[in-house]
Protein backbone atom coordinates (compact mmCIF):
# COMPACT_ATOMS: atom_id res chain seq x y z
CA UNK A 1 0.00 0.00 0.00
CA UNK A 2 1.25 3.43 -0.80
CA UNK A 3 1.16 6.47 1.41
CA UNK A 4 -1.89 7.99 -0.29
CA UNK A 5 -3.96 4.84 0.32
CA UNK A 6 -2.88 4.78 3.98
CA UNK A 7 -3.95 8.41 4.40
CA UNK A 8 -7.32 7.66 2.79
CA UNK A 9 -7.83 4.72 5.16
CA UNK A 10 -7.01 6.94 8.14
CA UNK A 11 -9.45 9.62 6.92
CA UNK A 12 -12.12 6.91 6.47
CA UNK A 13 -11.59 5.61 10.03
CA UNK A 14 -11.80 9.18 11.37
CA UNK A 15 -15.02 9.82 9.41
CA UNK A 16 -13.58 12.69 7.38
CA UNK A 17 -14.55 11.48 3.87
CA UNK A 18 -17.66 12.34 1.83
CA UNK A 19 -20.29 9.58 1.50
CA UNK A 20 -19.41 8.48 -2.03
CA UNK A 21 -15.67 8.23 -1.32
CA UNK A 22 -16.35 6.56 2.05
CA UNK A 23 -18.37 3.83 0.26
CA UNK A 24 -15.53 3.29 -2.22
CA UNK A 25 -12.98 2.96 0.62
CA UNK A 26 -15.32 0.62 2.54
CA UNK A 27 -15.51 -1.64 -0.52
CA UNK A 28 -11.70 -1.52 -0.88
CA UNK A 29 -11.28 -2.50 2.79
CA UNK A 30 -13.78 -5.35 2.38
CA UNK A 31 -11.80 -6.86 -0.54
CA UNK A 32 -8.22 -6.18 0.59
CA UNK A 33 -6.83 -8.10 3.64
CA UNK A 34 -3.89 -5.66 4.06
CA UNK A 35 -6.33 -2.76 4.22
CA UNK A 36 -8.43 -4.67 6.79
CA UNK A 37 -5.36 -5.12 8.98
CA UNK A 38 -4.42 -1.42 8.72
CA UNK A 39 -7.99 -0.37 9.52
CA UNK A 40 -8.15 -2.64 12.58
CA UNK A 41 -4.84 -1.21 13.86
CA UNK A 42 -6.06 2.35 13.25
CA UNK A 43 -9.34 1.68 15.09
CA UNK A 44 -7.48 0.09 18.01
CA UNK A 45 -5.09 3.05 18.20
CA UNK A 46 -7.97 5.50 18.04
CA UNK A 47 -9.79 3.70 20.88
CA UNK A 48 -6.63 3.71 23.04
CA UNK A 49 -6.07 7.40 22.45
CA UNK A 50 -9.66 8.50 23.06
CA UNK A 51 -10.10 6.24 26.09
CA UNK A 52 -6.86 7.21 27.79
CA UNK A 53 -6.52 10.87 26.91
CA UNK A 54 -6.37 12.88 30.11
CA UNK A 55 -8.60 15.89 30.42
CA UNK A 56 -6.83 19.00 31.57
CA UNK A 57 -9.21 21.51 33.13
CA UNK A 58 -8.56 25.12 32.20
CA UNK A 59 -8.28 27.67 35.00
CA UNK A 60 -10.58 29.96 33.02
CA UNK A 61 -13.61 29.49 30.81
CA UNK A 62 -12.83 27.86 27.46
CA UNK A 63 -13.93 30.87 25.37
CA UNK A 64 -11.92 33.29 27.53
CA UNK A 65 -8.79 31.11 27.24
CA UNK A 66 -8.94 30.90 23.44
CA UNK A 67 -9.89 34.57 23.14
CA UNK A 68 -6.76 35.46 25.12
CA UNK A 69 -4.62 33.43 22.71
CA UNK A 70 -6.32 35.05 19.72
CA UNK A 71 -5.70 38.58 21.11
CA UNK A 72 -1.99 37.79 21.61
CA UNK A 73 -1.71 36.53 18.03
CA UNK A 74 -3.46 39.63 16.70
CA UNK A 75 -1.18 41.86 18.78
CA UNK A 76 1.96 40.22 17.33
CA UNK A 77 0.77 40.08 13.70
CA UNK A 78 1.17 43.82 12.93
CA UNK A 79 4.80 43.75 14.10
CA UNK A 80 5.58 40.80 11.84
CA UNK A 81 3.61 42.27 8.91
CA UNK A 82 5.39 45.65 9.23
CA UNK A 83 8.74 43.91 8.93
CA UNK A 84 10.05 44.84 12.35
CA UNK A 85 12.91 42.52 13.20
CA UNK A 86 12.49 40.53 16.33
CA UNK A 87 14.69 41.56 19.24
CA UNK A 88 17.64 39.18 19.36
CA UNK A 89 19.85 38.99 22.44
CA UNK A 90 23.46 40.12 21.89
CA UNK A 91 24.94 36.68 22.63
CA UNK A 92 22.72 35.08 19.97
CA UNK A 93 23.85 37.66 17.42
CA UNK A 94 27.54 37.19 18.27
CA UNK A 95 27.19 33.40 18.22
CA UNK A 96 26.87 33.61 14.45
CA UNK A 97 30.43 35.01 14.29
CA UNK A 98 32.00 33.25 17.25
CA UNK A 99 31.12 29.69 16.21
CA UNK A 100 33.19 29.75 12.98
CA UNK A 101 35.97 31.73 14.68
CA UNK A 102 36.25 29.19 17.48
CA UNK A 103 36.52 26.39 14.91
CA UNK A 104 39.23 28.32 13.08
CA UNK A 105 41.09 28.93 16.36
CA UNK A 106 40.92 25.22 17.19
CA UNK A 107 42.36 24.31 13.78
CA UNK A 108 45.18 26.85 14.19
CA UNK A 109 45.98 25.59 17.70
CA UNK A 110 46.10 21.96 16.56
CA UNK A 111 48.32 22.91 13.60
CA UNK A 112 50.82 24.74 15.81
CA UNK A 113 50.78 21.91 18.34
CA UNK A 114 51.37 19.25 15.69
CA UNK A 115 54.18 21.25 14.07
CA UNK A 116 55.85 21.64 17.45
CA UNK A 117 55.59 17.92 18.15
CA UNK A 118 57.01 16.95 14.76
CA UNK A 119 59.79 19.50 15.03
CA UNK A 120 60.72 18.24 18.48
CA UNK A 121 60.65 14.64 17.25
CA UNK A 122 63.23 15.38 14.57
CA UNK A 123 65.65 17.08 16.96
CA UNK A 124 65.80 14.91 20.04
CA UNK A 125 63.56 11.87 19.87
CA UNK A 126 65.47 9.84 22.51
CA UNK A 127 65.77 12.57 25.12
CA UNK A 128 63.24 10.87 27.40
CA UNK A 129 65.22 7.58 27.34
CA UNK A 130 68.41 8.92 28.94
CA UNK A 131 67.51 8.04 32.52
CA UNK A 132 67.81 4.37 33.47
CA UNK A 133 66.73 3.26 36.90
CA UNK A 134 67.80 -0.10 38.28
CA UNK A 135 65.84 -1.30 41.29
CA UNK A 136 67.59 -4.64 41.66
CA UNK A 137 70.83 -4.93 43.59
CA UNK A 138 71.82 -8.07 41.69
CA UNK A 139 71.58 -6.60 38.19
CA UNK A 140 73.88 -3.95 36.81
CA UNK A 141 73.49 -1.86 33.69
CA UNK A 142 75.67 -0.05 31.22
CA UNK A 143 74.10 2.51 28.90
CA UNK A 144 75.27 4.07 25.68
CA UNK A 145 73.64 6.95 23.79
CA UNK A 146 74.63 7.98 20.28
CA UNK A 147 73.23 11.32 19.10
CA UNK A 148 74.52 10.89 15.56
CA UNK A 149 72.91 7.45 15.15
CA UNK A 150 69.84 8.46 17.17
CA UNK A 151 69.91 5.37 19.38
CA UNK A 152 70.18 4.42 23.03
CA UNK A 153 71.46 1.04 24.25
CA UNK A 154 71.19 -0.43 27.75
CA UNK A 155 73.22 -3.56 28.59
CA UNK A 156 72.02 -5.49 31.67
CA UNK A 157 74.27 -8.02 33.43
CA UNK A 158 74.24 -10.14 36.57
CA UNK A 159 76.52 -8.66 39.25
CA UNK A 160 76.94 -11.98 41.07
CA UNK A 161 78.33 -13.79 38.03
CA UNK A 162 82.10 -13.84 37.64
CA UNK A 163 83.22 -11.51 34.95
CA UNK A 164 85.30 -12.80 32.14
CA UNK A 165 88.93 -11.98 32.39
CA UNK A 166 90.92 -10.21 29.76
CA UNK A 167 92.82 -13.43 29.11
CA UNK A 168 89.75 -14.85 27.38
CA UNK A 169 89.94 -12.06 24.86
CA UNK A 170 93.69 -12.32 24.09
CA UNK A 171 94.53 -13.11 20.47
CA UNK A 172 95.52 -16.65 19.76
CA UNK A 173 98.83 -17.27 17.99
CA UNK A 174 97.32 -19.23 15.18
CA UNK A 175 98.14 -18.53 11.58
CA UNK A 176 95.59 -16.49 9.74
CA UNK A 177 94.45 -18.08 6.54
CA UNK A 178 94.25 -15.70 3.65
Amino acid sequence: MNEDQLLQLQAWVDGELPDREARRIAEFVHTNPDAQQVVSELKMTKSFLTGNEPEMPLPEAREFYWRKIQREIERLEPAVAAGHPAVVPWFAAWRRYLAPLSGLALIAFMSVLSLNLFHRAEEDSLQHLVEVENLSEHVGSISYKSQSENMFIVYLYNKDQDTESDEDFEPVDEPVIQ
